[in-house]
């Protein structure tokens, strides 16, 4: 009897602390909000890219790639920049094991608007 109780502690405590850590997680908003592809980036990305796209110190390192400039932005497709962030690329990680498909290709979507504003 005393097993069955603390295996039903366990589970309850196991649930109870996966729904804080969504419910704290940047990557999700509120029950109902949008993803936050910006939060979301600064979480997960700018350790290397920088919060800019145009890469730290250590993203230098690593050969990260500048988002901010308009010659690598116009070498690549949109499915070339989700496949580095589902797949990994290098050194850099494969986050299909840690983000859900609608936030990879909303970071896809936002490593686009780091280019380089066109002058009118």
């Amino acid at each position: 009897m005393g097993n069955a109780k603390t295996t039903f502690i366990f589970v309850i405590s196991f649930f109870v602390m996966i729904g804080l850590y969504a419910g704290f997680s940047p990557a999700y908003g509120q029950e109902g909000e949008e993803i936050n592809p910006k939060k979301l980036f600064e979480y997960h990305c700018a350790t290397c890219h920088g919060d800019d796209g145009k890469g730290t110190k250590r993203g230098h390192e690593l050969k990260a790639p500048n988002f901010a400039d308009a010659n690598w932005q116009a070498s690549k497709k949109d499915a070339d920049i989700l496949n580095s962030i589902t797949n990994g690329k290098n050194k850099m990680p494969r986050w299909s094991e840690k983000l859900k498909p609608e936030e990879m290709q909303a970071l896809a979507k936002y490593v686009r608007k780091l280019a380089p504003k066109k002058r009118a």
